[in-house]
């Protein structure tokens, strides 16, 4: 495709949209320098202002890295833009726990069986040590204050590692966000008895599957495992949004459908 002189209609749109599908198409490498504004302006026949919007519009995007001074260049292409985006979405969006959970349990049981197949020795190390720790941890919880942050961050990193472990860096882009969302509520729910130990039990019987090769255990471990959150969560008649407001509300009230937010 050619820089070629774009019609006079929304201007800026159309050249971010030139500019995006010339880089896209073709396979500008990360760190790539662009033609500067002078040079984008004559190519567009549109005015240096038009190219300087456009320009702004890819950045925002993630797409183009401009350095004042120094010129234009392809952004490198990382997951934490994507995430940032979808958590970004999540978080000014009324997104109920019943959508959350119905994406994860159909991303993660096939999430835990692709780990089964590729994880190595080190990220099976890494596993257990986590699942480990959040052991020491939930020991803790009724004489630690501070052991309730530490629980729920532990909790989110054996899901960010299993993701890993896949193989499939799709797995981490897209289950990261919907987990993050769930931190506020898993510090209230670790608080009910017997909720924080269920929760690793179930991350630790996965992890065995894992551990040995078990592809299709440990995907009907992990759906087990949901779906025991899920039987907890349809006991309940309200479905409250995942966000700021929504996780506040449920950490004061220590709702016990709380329970099953420590998945």
């Amino acid at each position: 495709m050619s820089l070629d002189p774009v019609s006079r209609t929304s201007l800026t749109g159309s050249v971010a949209e030139r500019l995006e599908h010339w880089i896209v198409s073709s396979r500008q490498p990360a760190d790539a320098r662009l033609p500067s504004e002078r040079e984008l302006a004559k190519r567009f026949a549109v005015s240096r202002i038009v190219i300087r919007e456009a320009l702004g519009r890819l950045e925002a995007r993630g797409l183009i890295d401009v350095r004042p001074g120094v010129g234009t260049f392809v952004a490198a292409i990382g997951t934490g833009r994507a995430m940032q985006s979808l958590s970004l979405y999540l978080s000014r969006r009324e997104v109920g726990f019943e959508h959350l959970f119905e994406v994860r349990l159909a991303l993660e049981p096939a999430m835990a069986a692709a780990a089964a197949r590729s994880a190595d020795e080190d990220a099976v190390a890494a596993m257990f040590a986590t699942v480990d720790l959040t052991d020491g941890i939930v020991r803790d919880l009724a004489k630690e204050p501070d052991a309730l942050e530490s629980y729920a961050w532990a909790d989110l990193e054996f899901h960010q590692l299993l993701a890993q472990a896949s193989d499939n860096p799709l797995y981490d882009v897209l289950l990261a966000p919907l987990i993050d969302r769930l931190l506020d509520v898993r510090r209230s729910g670790a608080l009910l008895p017997g909720a924080a130990t269920k929760a690793n039990e179930g991350h630790r019987e996965v992890l065995n599957f894992v551990a040995s090769g078990q592809a299709e255990r440990a995907a009907e471990a992990m759906r087990k495992h949901l779906l025991y959150v899920k039987g907890l969560l349809d006991a309940s008649s309200e479905d409250e949004p995942v966000g700021p407001s929504g996780d506040e509300s449920r950490a004061e009230n220590h709702n016990p459908d709380d329970i099953e937010e420590s998945a």
